[in-house]
């Protein structure tokens, strides 16, 4: 398998990159997404979907990333490291860590992805899996270090606690704010524009800005997007495959029904 991250590459070099999400989990939809530009595909395994732990499902569904020409982006259900590693063996590059409450546990995460993490050994063991093209790949012990990205979600009040330690780990690679989970956390379940919110999340942006740690959210406008871009999100989750199946064919229902 290719040995490169463009995300990653994307990102650091301070660019942005636009996905969508993939809730058939469906290898082709990947592989169509990849042909009409979208730079990474969105899985969740956290709320839905099959086991993130059949490593199987994830070599399919690597290779239809491959074939389109995008990333995955895999949100696990925790940052658990026999998981983190067993789902990177298998192919992936991108990783998003939800609900995390601590830098300690984020620390745990990211360094679960690295052979060589702050100066030291890491945590993550070699495997001769699809990650490694079945161990024949070339230094591969160094790529993977250079290419792996994982970040977390920052949707609990816990983790805005402890933000400025988290935006400190070694390593990580970017920040997701979680507005409806965050939302529920300070007592307003799903009023994202509640003022306090608003200015939590604000808070949030800002200091991810000022570590220099790449930021994520969800925006499904294009002038909501140019908002975001603006306010320094490079990476926007901009649509999904059951979201466009409902607005398309559900716009042609009606103006057909309509017209009879």
């Amino acid at each position: 398998m290719d040995q490169h991250n463009s995300l990653r590459r994307t990102i650091e070099e301070g660019g942005v990159v636009y996905g969508a999400r993939a809730s058939t989990f469906s290898p082709t939809v990947i592989e169509v997404f990849g042909e009409l530009g979208v730079d990474f595909v969105w899985l969740d395994f956290e709320h839905m979907g099959p086991s993130p732990y059949d490593s199987r499902l994830f070599e399919d569904l690597t290779r239809a990333a491959e074939a389109g020409n995008t990333e995955l982006f895999v949100r696990l259900p925790s940052g658990d490291p026999p998981l983190v590693r067993k789902v990177l063996d298998a192919g992936v590059r991108n990783l998003l860590i939800p609900r995390v409450d601590s830098a300690e546990e984020v620390r745990e995460a990211v360094e679960a992805t690295r052979f060589e993490y702050d100066g030291e050994p890491g945590e993550r063991g070699k495997a001769s899996g699809r990650s490694s093209n079945w161990g024949t790949a070339d230094d591969y012990v160094q790529t993977e270090d250079s290419e792996v990205c994982l970040g977390v979600m920052i949707e609990k009040t816990t983790a805005v606690d402890d933000l400025d330690a988290i935006l400190d780990v070694p390593e990580l690679g970017f920040v997701f704010i979680g507005p409806s989970d965050l939302s529920v956390q300070m007592g307003h379940p799903t009023n994202k524009t509640h003022p306090e919110v608003e200015r939590q999340i604000e808070a949030i942006e800002d200091a991810c800005v000022a570590a220099d740690v790449p930021l994520g959210g969800i925006r499904n406008d294009p002038q909501s997007i140019a908002d975001a871009e603006q306010d320094g999100y490079q990476i926007l989750r901009v649509g999904g495959d059951l979201g466009s199946i409902e607005a398309s064919l559900g716009e042609r229902l009606t103006s057909i029904r309509k017209d009879n």
